[in-house]
């Protein structure tokens, strides 16, 4: 390397002015950027349950020693801005645990971790701070297979609350810690095989940072210069875009209505204010708060920089105001297993209508149409597409997973070869998307027929209510055995009996 390409790459050649960093530290952000990524493949080829394996529900981190997130795969939405919102209070209650690393907690207690009990979290120390994955275990035990009970009223009705334990020392699996939480799960053998790719990535992650520390020195010493240079990327693409606005969107419960109310105000960042949101709900659609900014967040990026870096130059400059004892911030211990799912939805479903001086796409579905299917201990979990939001310049994609999800379709044939169902159908829910004057998206139907009896949970909650725009897009609809049913149900489909889901439509746009 000769002198003058040494002073390039150092710390000191910076372009004074410029929204970007030096050469040096962008190069550390990128790698950072790509360890994350690479933690999410190493857990995605280790898992064995489809919903981790082909669906991709999973995200990874890179965490400073405070708990700014130094770097975050793009993996799921609702991920996103919860890991962020959960950082620091993770660290408080895991530091005494963890002395080195490879020493790794688990913990799934969502007033903790920003999402649902499914969502189990894994962290450890590194180098530069701490390493965290989490990942959507298809049941974490409780009443109901899936542990998404649509009528449970506590976290105690939905499934098992792990709170922070250790589970590994020096990369080394504590096997009768691990044992004992399985003992409290359905399928303990899949548990385990899932928690250990989590592991897995952990490690790989682990030895990515120390390689990097070996290529470029001190990687935090360059961490304050590119997170910076993040919020002046985001900064420069709000100019021009401020404003303020207000909106209030109704979401179904198994009875009645709750309302999600916003104030935003688009200026030198994102601020929301929830206030006069509706009270908790006996129900788990409540969502922890981490939800509410995790959707302010995902809405902040894809509005303005959809292609801008996932760190906290980012969260730096997104804000939220919630109520406690509110439906986006409950008291615990309700019952919140949809929250990021439903609730979520319908949160982004508000903002993009306070947000229309911007001329924003318009709403898709406000469901993530959840379906459980269980089989002795075998459970699989999925959500279902819908249709993709239309904008004044397209019509809108469809059959697309949208908004708060970014999973993967689950070929039908893998879905087979884990249940006895066959599928009939699975197509395009022609004509579902409103037709302005460019057309909101069709959703999917989907139906099976089941080969011995399973049990099915049902989550869906826009059964009713159209998906906004001019025109709105088709409500869901659910059939089984051929009869209409609520988007809310827990039971038994028997040997012969069908279930048929017709998933929204997105809005049209004017």
């Amino acid at each position: 390397m000769t002198r003058r390409t040494h002073k390039i790459l150092g710390r000191n050649a910076r372009n004074k002015g410029s929204k970007l960093p030096s050469l040096r530290a962008g190069i550390v952000r990128k790698a950072m950027s790509y360890i994350a990524e690479e933690m999410g493949v190493a857990l995605k080829k280790s898992a064995v349950s489809p919903n981790i394996r082909e669906r991709l529900d999973l995200s990874c981190a890179i965490l400073g020693p405070n708990g700014e997130v130094l770097a975050q795969a793009e993996h799921i939405p609702v991920h996103l801005g919860s890991l962020s919102w959960a950082a620091k209070r993770l660290i408080e209650v895991v530091d005494d645990l963890v002395d080195e690393p490879g020493d790794v907690v688990i913990v799934n207690n969502p007033y903790l971790t920003g999402t649902h009990l499914n969502d189990v979290t894994v962290i450890t120390k590194t180098e530069v701070g701490w390493l965290v994955n989490k990942a959507h275990h298809v049941d974490v035990g409780g009443p109901v297979a899936g542990s998404l009970n649509p009528y449970a009223k506590t976290l105690y009705d939905e499934g098992y609350v792990i709170e922070p334990t250790l589970i590994a020392k020096k990369w080394k699996p504590l096997d009768n810690m691990i044992s004992y939480i399985a003992s409290h799960i359905r399928n303990e053998k899949v548990f385990k095989a899932d928690l250990k790719a989590q592991l897995a990535s952990l490690k790989l992650g682990h030895s990515r940072i120390i390689e990097a520390i070996q290529r470029y020195g001190d990687l935090l010493s360059y961490a304050d210069e590119y997170l910076e240079a993040s919020k002046r990327e985001y900064l420069e693409a709000l100019k021009g875009k401020e404003g303020e606005g207000e909106a209030e969107v109704k979401m179904e419960l198994p009875e009645g209505y709750a309302k999600i109310k916003v104030k935003i105000e688009i200026k030198e960042g994102l601020f929301v204010d929830f206030t006069g949101t509706s009270r908790q709900v006996p129900y788990n659609l409540n969502a922890v708060e981490g939800v509410a900014y995790a959707a302010a967040s995902f809405f902040f990026k894809s509005m303005f920089l959809p292609e801008g870096p996932v760190d906290q130059g980012l969260y730096d400059l997104v804000k939220i105001k919630t109520e406690e004892g509110s439906l986006l911030n409950p008291k615990f211990p309700a019952a919140v297993g949809a929250g990021n799912l439903e609730t979520s939805q319908r949160v982004l479903w508000a903002l993009l209508k306070a947000s229309s001086f911007l001329n924003t796409p318009s709403a898709g579905p406000g469901t993530m149409s959840n379906v459980v299917i269980a089989y002795g201990k075998k459970v699989y979990y999925e959500t279902n597409g819908g249709g993709g939001s239309a904008t004044s310049q397209k019509d809108g994609s469809n059959a697309v997973q949208w908004g708060m999800t970014n999973t993967m379709n689950t070929p039908i044939e893998i879905v087979e070869s884990e249940l006895p169902i066959l599928f009939l159908e699975y197509s395009v829910r022609r004509g579902s998307g409103g037709r302005g004057n460019k057309k909101g998206g069709d959703g999917i139907v989907r139906k099976w027929k089941a080969l011995k009896d399973v049990q099915v949970s049902l989550i869906v909650s826009q059964t009713i209510e159209p998906s906004p725009g001019n025109p709105p897009g088709k409500p869901a609809k659910i059939m089984i055995n051929g009869k209409e049913v609520s988007g809310y149900f827990s039971g038994i489909i028997k040997e012969g009996g069908t279930l048929e889901l017709l998933t929204p439509g997105a809005g049209g746009h004017s």
